[in-house]
């Protein structure tokens, strides 16, 4: 499996109830390592390029996490960048190692996602927004995930937010969401991962979380079988 490391960019992360829910989510549910970059600016205005660096080419999923501010990452973002990932022609040893690895961006929005489109209001989508990190992937030959948006976290239902815990953690352990075969198979690793008696479940319901998790393998199974038809086909 992937090591992932996921930079958060937020000037206050404590105070922000999106990025507290990820972060939770994301250290319940998978082993991934979290870096606030504000708090690994120092007293003297700096990173230490060295160690966040080395840190850096531990892992082989890179993930920059933030939310949107006038359609770009908070500033803190942008000064990590520029400090930590030098130019090519200047350390050619990190821009061949970054080759080999990830990188994906989860972005937090307040706007919905049908705005982020032509006609919608702000014109654009959000791959061209962020092009940028893509154009970064490129540079250094890395490959570049989809994107994964959070739309009007605050007006989120709870079934909403459950649904995007699990649609998270499977992006920071898959590097996709979209593919709903992915999802499906990542739902029933995890499931399996929980074991019925840990849920102090009584007999008739652990029944029925039986019989719901066999319902979530019969239709992996049947999506499966489809997509091996169409490639006959």
């Amino acid at each position: 499996m992937s090591k992932t490391i996921v930079y958060v960019a937020h000037p206050d992360v404590a105070t922000s109830s999106s990025q507290q829910f990820l972060l939770s989510s994301g250290k319940h549910i998978t082993d991934v390592t979290y870096v606030d970059l504000q708090s690994e600016f120092d007293d003297k205005g700096s990173f230490n390029v060295e160690a966040e660096q080395a840190r850096l080419l531990e892992y082989d999923r890179i993930i920059f996490q933030f939310h949107l501010y006038w359609y770009q990452a908070p500033a803190i973002m942008k000064l990590w960048l520029d400090t930590v990932i030098e130019d090519r022609q200047t350390n050619d040893q990190l821009a061949r190692q970054l080759a080999t690895k990830e990188l994906g961006v989860v972005v937090v929005a307040g706007v919905k996602e049908s705005q982020y489109q032509a006609g919608g209001r702000e014109k654009r989508t959000l791959s061209e927004v962020l092009s940028p990190y893509e154009s970064l992937a490129n540079y250094f030959n890395m490959t570049y995930l989809p994107i994964f948006s959070v739309h009007q976290f605050a007006y989120m239902s709870e079934s909403e937010k459950m649904e995007l815990m699990y649609q998270y953690a499977c992006y920071l352990e898959e590097g996709t969401h979209l593919s709903y075969l992915t999802y499906q198979r990542y739902l029933l690793d995890k499931l399996e991962a929980i074991q019925a008696e840990q849920l102090n479940l009584s007999a008739e319901n652990e029944i029925l979380f039986e019989l719901w998790k066999q319902t979530i393998e019969d239709q992996a199974d049947e999506v499966s079988e489809l997509f091996t038809l169409t490639d006959r086909w």
